[in-house]
């Protein structure tokens, strides 16, 4: 099954100009293996950063490989906030908001008179704001996908970042591949969140990129009885690492890859090696309960709950007493 990387295109189109098409020499490695790692139907690398190595050679497609990904990474995010400014579920406070009245009947996706675009709330006014539930912009600390709901660009109901059933007893996740803005979280315990950049890295991640189905990594369940009187949330388990210019990748203690050897030739050399690659995927997803301490009336968690939430790069947060979940700027993304 083809890969669709909307609003990006390939296969025809001149949008990665300096990659290896139409007879010109530029080789630029955004297309062809950060992109697709070597054509359809193959895990995409996610290459986020040209690493230079001192004492080794640069290489022309190395520099067009820069450009050409600063391009990628400005269009996408300019392309996320038309989506998430312009897209809405529909009745985000139709009975999914304790401040506004409503019919009761719940919200998964009528037609109501308010809608969920950024700036909406719900109050037992008619058209104010709930401070409770006041949506902010996307691109919150965590990851986002580039389009909240349908997507803008096929116009498929199938064609949603995270999809939800409701199944006896539990619900049950499905993280879609697509393109997510990503921040890695912090990768050390404990409850401050030391050791992370803040940098956000746009990744493609393709959950059925090997058999056509959703990997069981990007489901997950959450029964009912879990916490039923806070928010779980729910996020992406996140890696990061350095792939260097190797000959062999069967070496398992050497994370290297052989195509990024000097390809001026139109093939990669793996005899002459230039830069590394630092590159950013998600491996998984995972879902936290918050746990209090006994004793304490305060919002506090205990170290386990606090280091688990630490450690994932969160999406969205279940309310089972409200029956809602949201995204973490509190755009509705289901109800029952």
């Amino acid at each position: 099954m083809a890969r669709s990387i909307e609003p990006i295109k390939t296969g025809g189109y001149p949008s990665f100009p300096l990659s290896p098409s139409e007879g010109h020499p530029y080789n630029s490695r955004v297309e062809s293996e950060v992109v697709f790692e070597g054509g359809q139907g193959t895990k995409p690398k996610n290459y986020q950063f040209v690493a230079f190595r001192p004492g080794f050679p640069l290489q022309a497609s190395e520099l067009n490989e820069i450009q050409e990904h600063f391009q990628l990474q400005l269009t996408l995010s300019i392309a996320m906030m038309n989506n998430w400014i312009t897209s809405g579920a529909g009745p985000l406070w139709d009975g999914a908001d304790e401040d506004f009245p409503g019919d009761g009947e719940g919200g998964r996706f009528e037609s109501f008179e308010y809608n969920t675009s950024i700036g909406q709330g719900g109050s037992n006014s008619g058209g104010g704001h709930s401070q409770m539930h006041a949506i902010s912009g996307p691109g919150w600390r965590g990851s986002t996908p580039l389009h909240p709901y349908e997507s803008p660009y096929s116009g498929s109901n199938t064609d949603r970042p995270v999809t939800v059933e409701l199944l006896p007893e539990k619900l049950k996740l499905t993280f879609n591949s697509g393109w997510w803005l990503v921040e890695l979280p912090n990768p050390n315990t404990g409850s401050v969140a030391t050791g992370i950049s803040g940098l956000k890295h746009w990744i493609y991640i393709d959950s059925s990129w090997s058999s056509g189905v959703p990997d069981l990594a990007f489901q997950i369940e959450i029964p009912f009885s879990s916490y039923p009187d806070v928010e779980i949330p729910v996020g992406f388990v996140l890696e990061s690492d350095y792939k260097i210019c190797c000959s062999d990748s069967n070496d398992p203690l050497v994370i290297c890859d052989p195509g990024l050897g000097d390809n001026a030739a139109g093939f990669a050399n793996p005899a002459a090696c230039g830069a590394s690659r630092y590159a950013v995927n998600a491996v998984g997803v995972k879902s936290v309960n918050k746990v209090y301490w006994p004793a304490n009336a305060q919002d506090d968690w205990s170290n386990a709950g606090q280091n688990e939430y630490n450690q994932i790069s969160m999406v969205c947060k279940v309310n089972m007493a409200k029956k809602t979940i949201r995204y973490m700027n509190n755009m509705i993304l289901f109800t029952w």
